[in-house]
């Protein structure tokens, strides 16, 4: 097992032992959810169907978009996506739903599915690690540490973006790496359409490797995990404990990385469970 899927399977337990301590009212939409509320659509790159599977979240993975009613659709990051599938989820999200996508949706989902907020710069990354700044009120705000910025993974030819409607658009987290190497800060973007909500990410969730640019990155997860996470020591052990892992098992940026990505795909969900009212249950399906 790579030191980064470890990584997000500890995310994932620390993650929810950070809302049963902190937030126990979301861990209970949380654990509400049904594979019908939440559904993915694969692509060549990312997998949050992976990072869901870590939380324990149930979805459907690549349905008829024609005939869906869930609270929240993943997009994850392709190399082509289908016209039809486009043209239903971008309606969906019109009527109330909300739409997450990554990279390379950019240009070829979310430009023609919501055109005129955000646009691919038209300049690729290379592979490259960068850090992020979440803005103060992002879903990243709770598992923020000063000083220690989450490190975020560039895929070769990661798609940086533009706001093209900055008044509608809001900026979720930026990067002064980005900034400087590639004249485009922004990391992530949300923005309302019709009445529903759309959340974008440069790269991927599933986060392939990290790096350690300070002391403080180097040192053990459980650092991370009481500065970062704010858990309990009784909650730290109970996350070493699950995993079944030491405190130098991970480092902070290891744990970091997994847990943006992690705590954000977690967030997104609570909060399109929140905003999305699920449907009663049919007695026509068993799911």
């Amino acid at each position: 097992m790579s030191d980064m899927k470890k990584a997000y399977e500890v995310a994932a337990i620390a993650v929810r032992q950070r809302l049963a301590e902190q937030h126990p009212e979301d861990l209970q939409v949380l654990n509400k959810l049904r594979k019908q509320d939440v559904v993915v659509y694969a692509g060549s790159y990312d997998r949050v169907e992976d990072i869901l599977a870590c939380l324990k979240v149930p979805c459907m993975l690549n349905p008829d978009a024609s005939k869906l009613d869930a609270q929240i659709f993943f997009v994850n990051c392709s190399s082509s996506y289908d016209k039809a599938l486009i043209e239903h989820l971008s309606q969906r999200v019109h009527e109330g739903k909300w739409l997450v996508s990554s990279d390379w949706a950019l240009g070829r989902f979310i430009e023609p599915a919501f055109p005129g907020m955000v646009k691919f710069t038209g300049r690729a990354t290379g592979d490259e690690v960068i850090s992020v700044e979440p803005s103060l009120n992002s879903l990243w705000s709770d598992v923020v540490v000063l000083g220690a910025d989450p490190q975020w993974w560039l895929e070769g030819s990661s798609h940086p973006i533009e706001v093209l409607s900055p008044d509608k658009v809001a900026i979720e987290a930026a990067s002064h790496d980005l900034l400087s190497r590639h004249s485009a800060p922004v990391v992530a973007v949300s923005f309302d359409w019709g009445k529903g909500h759309v959340f974008h990410v440069i790269s991927h969730f599933w986060c392939k490797r990290s790096r350690t640019p300070t002391q403080r990155h180097q040192g053990p997860c459980t650092d991370f995990l009481k500065a970062g996470m704010k858990l309990s020591d009784d909650g730290v052990d109970k996350v070493l404990a699950i995993a079944q892992i030491k405190s130098d098992t991970l480092n902070f940026a290891q744990l970091q990385s997994a847990v943006t990505s992690t705590e954000l795909i977690a967030q997104l969900c609570i909060r399109a469970a929140k905003a999305v009212p699920a449907k009663p249950r049919s007695g026509i399906f068993a799911w």
